[in-house]
């Protein structure tokens, strides 16, 4: 059964709702009837007895369906009005003459880590102290309720006072502005806000609720450099051409509309080529060339990531073999992997499958995950990150220091490598805060064994800095940018042997 949109209940579940009430009206006028017959004093004690015990059965009838009634439209773990009574509060609200309103739609920024530290368990109590604070934030000003999942909405009216939308916004983001303490531990989870207002950008329920999710996702996508985002036109544009760029995605593999390309990683003291990243490139008929800043993000939502993921792989790999066959012998080649790669797609047994289709050994992968990536599930992490291991393949953290920054893993999980990410390498030598976060990570990388290999290397003076540092291994537009596989075997036999 496919499940209702969010804030929109179903016709199964508006039919029922109706019998529902049907037949609780029905039981009522039963009750009234049995007391009317039960206050004749005629009739016989073995009648009254029975009328009395079908009175009796009656009501806890009516009670059970009362129950049920109140179930369907409430959120059992807050004690929140559930989608369907908001859909049904904000409906009734938009059918008044003239109605004025607004939607604030609210997610919860950085749940996942609190599911991923304490279980779902952890996860509902937090969820449970959320729904507290929205009412001590809100207070009867606005009618609150759980969307679904670490989604609520806000319903408020605004004819008396146009400011009172932003003004709940603003308080909801004071109310989650200390952490949460849970089994000892403090979790700041920050609400990204959406508002839609009616009738200026909708005049029916299902319409605006959509619409101040649109306006959330903005929130959410601006990374919290504003309270909240008032929902505009130009949203609903982006959102169907998001829709249309991952329609595209999934037709786009057996299109064969992806290629990779491959940037040289450079040994910095002798300018000796010493491997190789793959990047991936994306040429669509319609939408033109795409580097992956523009795509990646929605590779996920499209569904395609795993089966991209073990085309890139192969790909590589085959490449590296092709280049093996003309007389270049690279010695590592680097490839990302993504969170549902390592956790959801036996990424294990997709390496050793690459590997043995191109006849390499496991020591000239690379693999490079983003710190979120490894941040999901640690234990699951660990065991695949000890089969790769045993495959000989290096495994290295990429944009090191850019995500959650967790030297647990750099602890428990057996990495080879960081990689200094550009956005600290741009900075150097000039930006003193830059310098140091470098200087920092080499420390870390240099006292634990690990290799380092710093990228977006683009002049000169930053060259000269990662050398003096002590970094052996860099790439960048300085060098070269992606090339394909014959540009880079030419590339390649005019650097030093």
């Amino acid at each position: 059964m496919n499940p209702s949109p969010p804030g929109n209940p179903s016709r199964a579940d508006k039919a029922a709702d109706a019998r529902a009430g049907g037949e609780s009206d029905r039981l009522d006028e039963a009750l009234r009837e049995l007391a009317a017959a039960l206050a004749d004093a005629a009739l016989p004690e073995h009648v009254r007895r029975a009328l009395e015990n079908a009175r009796q059965a009656l009501a806890r009838a009516a009670g059970a369906i009362d129950r049920l009634r109140a179930l369907a439209h409430g959120d059992a773990l807050t004690g929140l009005p559930n989608r369907n009574a908001l859909h049904d509060a904000l409906a009734a609200m938009l059918a008044e003459p003239a109605a004025q309103a607004a939607v604030l739609y609210i997610d919860l920024d950085r749940f996942r880590r609190v599911n991923d530290a304490l279980g779902h368990e952890g996860g509902d109590r937090l969820l449970a102290a959320a729904a507290d604070r929205l009412r001590g934030a809100v207070g009867d000003a606005a009618l609150i309720g759980r969307q679904g999942g670490d989604e609520f909405l806000l319903l408020c009216r605004r004819d008396d006072d146009p400011d009172r939308p932003q003004r709940l916004a603003r308080a909801v983001q004071a109310a989650f502005a200390e952490p949460f303490h849970l089994e000892g531990e403090a979790f700041v989870v920050a609400p990204s806000i959406g508002i839609a207002l009616a009738p200026e950008h909708g005049r029916d329920a299902a319409t605006l609720i959509r619409h101040a999710d649109l306006a959330m996702y903005e929130s959410k996508r601006a990374g919290h450099r504003r309270d909240w985002h008032l929902f505009e036109a130009a949203l609903g544009e982006r959102h169907r051409a998001r829709l249309r760029l991952e329609s595209e995605l999934r037709r786009a593999i057996d299109k064969g509309e992806f290629r990779l390309v491959y940037q040289p990683q450079i040994a910095l003291a002798s300018g000796r080529l010493v491997g190789a990243e793959a990047l991936i490139r994306w040429r669509n008929p319609a939408l033109g060339e795409m580097r992956p800043d523009r795509f990646i993000d929605h590779l996920e939502r499209a569904d395609v990531m795993a089966g991209l993921g073990r085309w890139v792989l192969g790909e590589a790999c085959r490449q590296v073999r092709a280049w093996r066959e003309r007389g270049l012998t690279l010695p590592r080649i680097a490839v990302n992997v993504s969170s549902r790669q390592l956790l959801g797609d036996d990424l294990v047994r997709h390496v050793r499958a690459a590997l043995a289709e191109s006849g390499l050994d496991g020591d000239v992968l690379e693999l490079e995950l983003t710190e979120h990536a490894l941040v999901e599930d640690l234990p699951d992490t660990e065991t695949a990150f000890a089969a790769l291991r045993a495959l000989g393949v290096t495994l290295t953290i990429d944009d090191f220091g850019e995500g959650y920054s967790a030297l647990e893993y750099l602890r428990r999980l057996p990495i080879h490598g960081l990689k200094l990410s550009k956005l600290f390498v741009q900075g150097v030598p000039a930006a003193a805060s830059d310098v140091a976060i470098c200087r920092a990570v080499y420390g870390i990388a240099h006292h634990l064994g690990l290799d380092l290999v710093a990228e977006g290397i683009e002049q000169r003076s930053q060259l000269e800095f990662l050398r003096e540092l002590g970094i052996r291994r860099g790439q960048g537009f300085l060098f070269a940018a992606g090339l394909s596989g014959d540009d880079f075997l030419d590339y390649a036999r005019r650097l030093p042997a």
